[in-house]
């Protein structure tokens, strides 16, 4: 029961993370459109963040 308990805490916790760190990039990208490497890495972050989801979630299962 401990280990769900603490797939959970991380599960919620990268969560929370990665949210605060798509939006803090998000609002990086508008300001300096300019700049498209700013766009590889918020793509790169989702990706990051959705296959530690995926992760996460197969170890609840």
């Amino acid at each position: 029961m401990e280990q769900k308990i603490t797939a959970y805490l991380f599960y919620i916790i990268g969560a929370v993370a990665a949210i605060a760190g798509l939006s803090y990039l998000a609002s990086q990208y508008v300001q300096h459109l300019t700049e498209p490497g700013k766009l590889g890495c918020l793509l790169l972050l989702a990706g990051i963040f959705g296959s530690l989801g995926k992760y996460f979630e197969e170890m609840r299962r």
